[in-house]
This record gives structure tokens, C-alpha cells and sequence, in this order.
């Protein structure tokens, strides 16, 4: 009599498929964390980055404003001021045009009308959100127009308030200063 042995070494088709269903499962899952990963690494990066550009344009800010004799003509946006650079004063305006426009330092500026765009300059800074300029005749006494025209010096106004947000990752708005602005004095004495 011959014995019949059934042949149990390979896998039915059901199990194949159940496995290759369960991997792709585990792929899927796996290929949605490093998306995500990557996602995180670039908003990182890009916020990082950003932070750092605002933070440099803060403390150029502050120098320029604060070194600076005599305003202008300050507006919300705009700000032309005298400021002694080694041995000659010299005129500058710092402007935003709104939009997605940089904040643009004009030296030998003629810009003297704070209600009119300025052209031409360098670029301060890129994907501005939003800069705005508040002239402070006490800490709580501010304006976004420039107080007592056309007396535009130091004693007419103490400090300045400015606003500096720039867009970070997916034009999220990152403010630079906490709470959203950095405050300026201005040089007396000229």
C-alpha cells in the first residue's frame, strides 16, 4: 500500500495576499511619518531662517533709528531721517510699499513726502507681512503720523514703536519682536 503524503511546504494564495495587504499597510503608515518628517524639517528650516533675516533687520532697525539727528517725514510705512555717517550727514529712508514688497533702505534719499511711495534702494528684507512705524511722544502717547511737523527731532518724539512681522512657512506671519514690536529711541542732542 502506498502511503499518500499531501505536499504542505509552500503558502495558499490567501496568505500571500495577506501578507502583501499587511505590508502595504505598514508602508503606507511608514511613508506618511517621513512626509510628515520632511514637512517638519522644512517649516524648521524656513522659520529658522526667517527669524534669523528678522533678526537682523531689527538690530539694523534699531541702529539706523537710533543713530538717527533729525525725521523727515514719518509715516506708517515710511520713515526719511538725517543720520551722520563718518564725517557727512546723510539723508535715508527706510519704506515698505505693502504687499509683497521688501522693506527698502534708500540712503541719499530724496523722499520727503511720507504719504508717496519712495523707489529704489536696498532691500532690507523680503516676505515682509507686515511693518509698521508708531512715533511715541510718551509710552503710551503714539502715532502712526509723525507728531508736531515740522519740528522732527528727538524731543518731539521719545521713542519709536515698530511692528516687523515676515512670513515664514506657508506665509505664516513670525513676529520678530514679542509683542510684536520693538521699541527705538531716538537720539537726543542734534
Amino acid at each position: 500500500m502506498k502511503k499518500t503524503t499531501s505536499n504542505n511546504r509552500g503558502f495558499t494564495l490567501i496568505e500571500i495576499i495577506m501578507s502583501i495587504v499587511i505590508i502595504t499597510i505598514i508602508g503606507v503608515i511608514a511613508g506618511m511619518g517621513f512626509v510628515e518628517m520632511a514637512k517638519a524639517y522644512v517649516l524648521s528650516k524656513k522659520n529658522a531662517t526667517v527669524a534669523q533675516q528678522g533678526q537682523i533687520t531689527a538690530a539694523r532697525l534699531k541702529k539706523e533709528l537710533s543713530a538717527s539727528s533729525s525725521i523727515t517725514c514719518g509715516g506708517s510705512n515710511m520713515i526719511t531721517y538725517t543720520i551722520k555717517r563718518d564725517v557727512s550727514e546723510d539723508t535715508t529712508t527706510i519704506y515698505w510699499s505693502g504687499g509683497n514688497n521688501p522693506i527698502m533702505l534708500k540712503t541719499a534719499s530724496n523722499c520727503t513726502v511720507c504719504t508717496s511711495s519712495c523707489a529704489g534702494g536696498d532691500k532690507l528684507v523680503e516676505n515682509v507681512s507686515d511693518f509698521t512705524l508708531s512715533y511715541c511722544t510718551t509710552t503710551t502717547n503714539c502715532s502712526a503720523t509723525f507728531p508736531n511737523s515740522p519740528n522732527f527731532t528727538a524731543a518731539t518724539v521719545s521713542l519709536m514703536k515698530v511692528i516687523l512681522k515676515l512670513k515664514g512657512y506657508e506665509d505664516m506671519p513670525i513676529s520678530i519682536a514679542d509683542p510684536d514690536f520693538v521699541i527705538f529711541g531716538l537720539e537726543s542732542g542734534s
